[in-house]
């Protein structure tokens, strides 16, 4: 005879997220906690004896129902995904704290992705973002996506379980070969776009060595609840100072500005010279390191043409991906380059999107994405 389960010490709170928005002059009066369920669905408020209950879960769990009315209410949030009567339940909330960041739903989105990764095992460091001004490494506090940065090998499967979340990976011709490096994930019914990376351009070192270098080297931090890793300062100014001089398609040389904002960047962190020859940021930064290393230091560490940087500086995206697409093998080229030249429909109408055209067919939008591309290769008129 099978032995009955042990009846249950009561239950705790879970969620993806969960924000304390009472004092929120974001949120109408009476509106109390902010929680993202712990399974697939949207974010939604809690309110008077409902957000009583669920401080309760939080602090003072495991809870017994003290009625009939609690016992209704747990169950009720047991099935909204916010209750659990499983005290190990991996998606449990511990504390409820404001908002940290000034759109409480782009911090919501910050902790589904941590809680998304950890539930999957796969080990993430989220860079760039509020972080960056929390640290004091840039005045704007706000960010209108998320960045988040995990090893190569399991970046697919980041995305991949994100779009059980209602986010969309938008087309890319690349995908398949090695040259993009960021999966954009669009947002359904709330949030915002998630940019899931498996490198950052312009680090020298392999790209699964880069990631390794980083995550060693970062901190802990929590959003709406749920604990999450960024880079330590100074480590986090080298990757601010690497994408603030990323070439750009068309753009021509590195601006003044671009370099001035690297080096303050570089400058607003103790140690950032000797992190940024661990991560091999120098051969892009040797010019805005200059006032932080000395010149042997520099010359020691400059050799290295990091991935992600050369096709950057082309004059315009065809010569761009031409250049990009020698990197790969060549099955993989004359599927790709096809593929820019005749792109199946979502990439067509996603190329027809970015151009700010709507409402094309996909065989009008492959032919006027055709004609963008030769109309690049002109020579500008002098």
């Amino acid at each position: 005879m099978t032995a009955a389960p042990p009846p249950s010490v009561g239950w705790v709170a879970i969620a993806s997220g969960a924000l304390d928005v009472g004092a929120s002059d974001l949120f109408a009066d009476g509106l109390d906690i902010l929680v993202l369920p712990a399974e697939p669905g949207e974010p939604f408020c809690l309110t008077g004896a409902g957000a009583l209950l669920w401080r309760r879960l939080v602090t003072h769990s495991p809870v017994s129902p003290a009625g009939a009315e609690e016992q209704e209410m747990l169950e009720a949030m047991t099935a909204l995904g916010i209750a659990s009567d499983d005290p190990a339940h991996p998606a449990r909330i511990t504390r409820l704290d404001p908002p940290v960041l000034s759109s409480p739903f782009h911090e919501l989105a910050y902790a589904l992705t941590a809680r998304v990764a950890a539930a999957r095992g796969i080990p993430c460091v989220f860079v760039k973002g509020p972080a960056l001004h929390h640290q004091g490494l840039r005045d704007r506090e706000h960010s209108g996506d998320v960045d988040v940065w995990c090893p190569p090998a399991r970046w697919d499967a980041l995305a991949d379980a994100l779009a059980a979340w209602g986010w969309s990976r938008e087309p890319d011709p690349w995908r398949g070969t090695s040259v993009h490096h960021t999966a954009t994930m669009t947002p359904g019914g709330w949030g915002c776009e998630i940019d899931v990376h498996r490198r950052i351009p312009g680090l020298a070192l392999d790209d699964a060595e880069a990631f390794d270098a980083v995550a060693r080297r970062s901190e802990t931090v929590v959003y709406a609840g749920v604990e999450l890793s960024i880079p330590r300062a100074d480590v986090h100014a080298v990757l601010a100072a690497v994408h603030a001089v990323r070439p750009e398609i068309g753009a021509g040389p590195r601006s003044a500005v671009a370099s001035a904002t690297a080096v303050a960047l570089l400058a607003a962190a103790v140690g950032s010279g000797e992190r940024a020859c661990e991560l091999g940021a120098v051969p892009v930064l040797a010019t805005e390191l200059a006032g932080l290393l000395p010149a042997d230091t520099i010359a020691r560490h400059r050799d290295g043409l990091p991935r992600d940087w050369a096709w950057r500086a082309a004059p315009d995206r065809v010569r761009a991906y031409w250049r990009a697409l020698q990197g790969e093998d060549l099955p993989k080229r004359i599927r790709v380059l096809w593929r820019f030249v005749w792109p199946p429909d979502d990439i067509a109408l996603a190329s027809a999107r970015h151009a700010g055209e709507t409402g094309l067919s996909p065989a009008l939008a492959r032919w006027r994405r055709l004609r963008r591309g030769l109309r690049s290769l002109r020579p500008a008129p002098r």
